[in-house]
């Protein structure tokens, strides 16, 4: 306040020195000037008070100016001194005239230096957005090209309110140009300005001001925000309709719970599951939900405690099987119901959403595959009873046979007639490759199927592949065996794996047609968890007819060879119980190459994996 006065007081002081000046001028000099020369100067001060002062420095001025030449006047006709009287207020007057424009242009500066501030030139020519300077009467004093390209009227150089502000919203515009003065910002306000050519265009404006009169109003456009708005809401609505329908044409019940423990939505399969409405669930809590169809299950109280206890802790419930009843609007069948909870960035719960997976049919599968695993069972252990029995039966007479033929041929060899003894010759070798298939199909019956991976342990193929070659003893004579040195250990049964590559090793030796047999002993890495082992050889090959009749129980490649052509099929049965394969690849005259695989950690059967 005392500032405010000290500013008003030092507006007078120059006009006050001026008068004191020239009243000395004129007590000293008064009587000798002429009224002309009074006159100018005593219009000298008046122009000084009322360009500093104002109004009031004007009518004061006025008064102090007459007192100044009114002895000038005294000598003069009553005409001069009014015509005197009337040309100082008119000199009063201009000077202030010249001092508004200047204040005003001084002001506009001022302004304009501001915005420059708050905005930039550049920025505010180039902006996107329609910027106003405008003052609290809403004449916009200079706005930007945006707002000359959106509104027009591009030959005026100011706007009032009333012109592009919608007629519906001049009111508003108001309220909110009082409210800027009044707290200095103003932000997102939403209403209508009005082109030169009529069209209504939705903005947004937030506003700022400037100085006590002048603010800026920045407004966007929000017809392309409103496009790209509607543009959203319409592909949102598409996809979640997609979402929905696609969820409700999956035979997997879904519902979905909300942060607040509300049944947010929920597809149709829990309408066919349960045969309640789901327009009745959606928007209840979710327990009362549940409780709402628990009792179609049939263990309802064991479902509702794990459930309620899951949403209580906020813990998650997986893999819960349920047996639906038959009832009105519904089917038996069984579910395996998972309730997964949801938790937002910051750790805290975000609702949740539980799964009833239709499994009736896989159960029924299963109880298949159960019922065939249970009789395969039997049908091996009876297979095992006749092995053993058949066996037995078989050998007794085959041993009292050869027996006899024996001691004939020992006790009466010389007495025999030839053609006699030749026969008899004949039918014990007979008798002794019977005795052979007798023992091999007892071998092949007596290799069971494995009952668990427990049954496995880790086996060096180095070790075993290496006391196989020591009993092959003297077969390996004259024979260019190459093992590798770096075997991988394997998951099986020592024993069975030992015969696969003696059975192998034998035949690749026994079968050869060249001078020098060949074998090699190698391995690669498998597919799938497993080993490639393989024993290669230099003989005859094996037609592509019967690459797999070889693999065949007694089938016999060449019928001169001995052998009862059960080893191949002994191969096969045990890789097989490994959970691997064995096959050749041959062409005639280059050799083959025996292929099987082993796993590398225990593996179980496809009937074991679902029915065990």
């Amino acid at each position: 306040m005392r500032r405010r006065r000290r500013v008003r007081w030092s507006r007078w002081v120059p006009a006050l020195v001026f008068y004191v000046l020239l009243g000395g001028v004129f007590g000293l000099w008064g009587g000798k000037l002429e009224v002309g020369a009074s006159f100018l100067l005593a219009s000298l001060p008046l122009v000084v008070a009322a360009w500093r002062a104002g109004r009031w420095g004007a009518a004061l001025g006025m008064g102090g100016s007459l007192g100044l030449i009114f002895p000038a006047l005294l000598r003069q006709p009553p005409g001069v001194g009014a015509a005197a009287a009337l040309l100082l207020l008119g000199v009063a007057l201009v000077a202030l005239g010249a001092e508004h424009l200047w204040r005003r242009r001084v002001r506009s500066s001022r302004v304009a230096r501001k915005v420059d501030v708050c905005y930039g030139e550049e920025v505010f020519e180039n902006s996107l957005n329609i910027v106003h300077v405008i003052d609290r009467e809403g004449n916009v004093i200079r706005r930007n090209r945006a707002s000359r390209e959106l509104l027009g009227w591009n030959h005026k150089k100011t706007l009032h309110l009333t012109e592009y502000v919608h007629p519906q919203d001049i009111g508003k515009f108001k309220a909110e140009l009082e409210l800027l003065f009044e707290r200095g910002e103003v932000r997102g306000v939403e209403l209508r300005f009005v082109s030169e050519g009529k069209r209504s265009i939705p903005v947004e404006l937030q506003a700022k001001r400037v100085t006590g009169k002048v603010a800026v109003v920045e407004a966007r456009d929000r017809l392309e925000v409103a496009a790209w708005e509607r543009k959203l809401a319409a592909e949102q609505a598409r996809y979640r309709f997609l979402i929905e329908e696609g969820i409700d044409t999956m035979d997997l019940g879904v519902l979905l719970v909300d942060q607040q423990g509300q049944v947010l939505w929920t597809n149709r399969a829990v309408e066919e599951f349960f045969g309640v409405a789901r327009d009745d669930l959606i928007g209840r809590s979710a327990t009362r939900a549940l409780q709402m169809f628990a009792h179609v299950f049939e263990r309802p109280q064991e479902f509702w405690t794990t459930v309620r206890a899951a949403y209580q802790r906020g813990a998650g419930v997986d893999g819960l099987i349920l047996r639906v009843l038959p009832g009105p609007g519904r089917e038996e069948r069984v579910l395996q119901y998972r309730s997964i909870p949801i938790r937002t960035d910051d750790g805290s719960p975000g609702g949740r959403i539980d799964y009833y997976a239709d499994v009736t049919e896989l159960k029924k599968l299963e109880a298949e595959l159960r019922a065939r695993n249970q009789e395969l069972t039997e049908v091996n252990a009876k297979l095992e009873e006749f092995t053993t029995v058949v066996s037995h039966d078989l050998r007794s007479p085959l041993v009292t046979a050869l027996g006899f033929i024996s001691t004939i041929l020992s006790n009466y060899n010389g007495q025999l007639p030839g053609q006699v003894r030749d026969d008899l010759e004949k039918m014990r070798g007979r008798l002794e490759y019977m005795d052979r298939l007798v023992d091999d199909l007892s071998h092949y019956s007596s290799i069971k199927p494995r009952a668990r991976a427990a049954d496995f342990e880790r086996v060096d193929l180095r070790r075993v592949v290496r006391d196989r070659l020591e009993d092959l003893g003297p077969m390996l004579n004259g024979v260019n065996l190459r093992v590798a040195e770096d075997l991988p250990v394997v998951w099986g049964i020592p024993t069975m794996i030992g015969e696969v590559f003696s059975n192998l090793v034998r035949n690749a030796i026994k079968f050869n047609d060249k001078a020098l047999p060949e074998v090699e002993i190698g391995w690669k890495e498998g597919e799938s968890g497993t080993y490639l082992l393989f024993v290669r050889d230099n003989g005859p090959g094996i037609e592509a007819a019967w690459q797999e009749k070889i693999f065949g129980l007694f089938e016999k490649l060449d019928r001169n060879k001995e052998g009862t052509g059960a080893g191949l099929a002994i191969c096969k049965r045990i890789v097989e119980e490994h959970g691997g394969r064995i096959w050749v690849e041959s062409k005639v005259g280059s050799g083959s190459t025996f292929y099987f695989t082993l796993p590398k950690v225990p593996v179980k059967k496809g009937v074991e994996q679902h029915a065990q």
